[in-house]
């Protein structure tokens, strides 16, 4: 992420008919920030629930890059009742509720947190919506669906969209997002070097005389990539009230292979605040990736600062229902060239008949983004 890009200047939408304002805060970029990002939803998706992250997003040297914080203290306080349940902080980052929790959907929610430096926070109160379900998922490929990066071609992919019928008489907002799985076949790439199984790394040098710049390793097993939706989707439906909707645009899967793909697509309604919050981090985060990933001007949703209430904080605690769906993309249609999972064409490293641990097979570790056991409904 470029000065240049950083210091690009937000068009701010206005929503009038919402009942709050949610304000974007210009962060100076000029200089070194630490700037506190708080993102996650307490969610009735009890069996996966989704990871509350507090971290700070650090801008230094023209660069943005995530800094996690350790000896937090988080809560999630319900104001009718004034019960407080401890979140359990996890090895990985983040905080996530107690196994046995449950929303009571008269209840409204605030989450409270507080930094080993004795800073306290509190979200303002959010309670949870009635999604209604998805009634169809379905796909097209699209020659085009994609411009890459310089903008001098389009990669192909898979467009996914669902149907739904809209809650009636009644202000909605909806909100978006997936995951995909793809089978891969190369667990590492090794750039200028080749895989050392002593190190467990690329650590053995590359001969000059060698002609490509990098090799990718098998995958010892079975390993499935997990890969998250990064773009921001919303939809109020003040021009759909009560009626079907169809042929909502949800996902944009990469042609990365002939086979197919699974894709869970997740629905669900927010808040009129939410709303407002998402649609601003839509209009500016959409070519830049995640919250964390801080531009010109941070978006301050409803997290407060009880300490020093002249410090802002990024991002916003929401409580939202989850409808979701599982969909198998077979890429019976596609066609052309691929969207490579690796960025580039694999090259593996040849086998040496000298030496029969070469080339290495690596192991399927898993992790947030890759798992060696196969997700749920793969065909």
């Amino acid at each position: 992420m470029n000065i240049k890009h950083l210091m690009i200047y937000l068009f701010i939408f206005s929503f009038l008919s919402l009942t709050s304002c949610i304000d974007p805060y210009d962060v100076n970029f000029g200089q070194k920030n630490n700037v506190l990002v708080v993102e996650g939803f307490l969610t009735d998706n009890y069996l996966n629930p989704d990871t509350i992250k507090i971290q700070y997003s650090v801008y230094s040297e023209g660069n943005v890059s995530v800094s996690t914080i350790s000896s937090i203290k988080a809560s999630i306080w319900a104001v009718n009742s004034g019960k407080e349940t401890s979140l359990i902080e996890q090895k990985t980052g983040g905080f996530l509720p107690p196994t046995d929790f449950r929303i009571n959907p008269s209840e409204k929610y605030t989450l409270r947190f507080s930094l080993p430096d004795g800073q306290k926070f509190e979200s303002a109160s959010e309670q949870i919506y009635t999604t209604p379900p998805i009634l169809k998922v379905y796909d097209k490929f699209n020659a085009q669906s994609r411009l890459s990066d310089d903008g001098k071609k389009y990669f192909a992919g898979n467009e996914v969209f669902v149907d739904f019928k809209d809650t009636p008489n009644q202000k909605n907002y909806y909100l978006w997002r997936y995951t995909h799985y793809e089978r891969i076949a190369h667990c590492t790439t090794c750039f200028n070097a080749q895989y050392d199984l002593k190190t467990l790394g690329c650590t053995i040098k590359l001969a000059t005389y060698n002609r490509a710049p990098y090799y990718d390793y098998q995958c010892s097993g079975e390993c499935y990539g997990i890969f998250k939706g990064k773009l921001v989707n919303v939809m109020s439906d003040v021009v759909s009230d009560g009626d079907l909707v169809t042929g909502r645009l949800v996902a944009k899967i990469p042609y990365h292979y002939m086979y197919g793909c699974l894709v869970e697509v997740q629905q669900m309604s927010i808040s009129p605040q939410n709303y407002t919050f998402q649609k601003n981090l839509e209009l500016q985060l959409q070519s830049t990736g995640g919250l964390a990933d801080t531009p010109a001007a941070a978006i301050v949703g409803n997290i407060n600062n009880l300490t020093n209430s002249a410090s802002k904080v990024v991002g916003y605690f929401g409580v939202v229902s989850i409808q979701k769906k599982r969909y198998w993309v077979d890429r019976k249609d596609d066609t052309g060239e691929y969207d490579y999972i690796l960025s580039h064409p694999p090259v593996e490293e040849p086998a040496d008949p000298r030496d029969l641990t070469r080339p290495p097979m690596i192991k399927c570790v898993n992790s947030a983004t890759r798992t060696p056991v196969k997700p749920i409904d793969w065909q």
